[in-house]
């Protein structure tokens, strides 16, 4: 989302992540992704999680989900699944925004954050994530050629590709800012 932000700015969007880390983790995931929206914490999933049924009581935690919610607060398009790996496409969430039909924003809406970065003790440096993101792409293209379920071969494939797509975009940025 954060590589398309202008063309969810375009048709209308605010964006904003909700997740139930800690509010300094927050921070320093948006320091570290260069992230042009907040990320707000619900740690418990009471203020936004659970209402809008993506919490994992199993997991206690957020599914990885994408809501689109019109001006009349009613659902335009909802992704939601289990696999943090697992996204939807650009494409599916960017038309669910044009059959809004919504003035385009043309002020960012970044907020400033005055907390200081607290990285989690499961936080992977930005530099290693490309890395992570290779070696998952490779699992995964290997776990599906040896699946015999089509559903387990499916998912294996769905998560090569995201992994494919970070490190697509990572290699894009670097050669723009002429790093690496």
């Amino acid at each position: 989302m954060a590589r398309e932000y202008g063309e969810h700015l375009a048709r209308g969007a605010t964006i904003a992540a909700v997740v139930v880390d800690a509010p300094g983790q927050n921070v320093a995931m948006v320091k570290k992704l260069a992230l042009p929206f907040p990320v707000l914490s619900d740690p418990d999933g009471t203020a936004a999680v659970r209402p809008f049924g993506v919490w994992d009581d199993e997991g206690h935690m957020a599914l990885p989900a994408i809501l689109v919610i019109a001006p009349d607060a009613t659902e335009a398009y909802r992704y939601a699944d289990v696999d943090f790996m697992d996204r939807p496409d650009d494409g599916d969430v960017l038309g669910a925004l044009d059959a809004l039909r919504l003035a385009p924003i043309t002020a960012s809406t970044r907020t400033a954050s005055r907390l200081t970065p607290d990285p989690g003790p499961r936080t992977v440096p930005l530099a290693d994530l490309g890395v992570y993101m290779r070696g998952v792409r490779f699992a995964m293209q290997a776990i599906a050629e040896r699946a015999h379920d089509p559903w387990d071969r499916r998912e294996a494939e769905r998560s090569a590709r995201t992994a494919e797509r970070y490190v697509a975009a990572q290699g894009a940025t670097r050669r723009l800012t002429g790093r690496g």
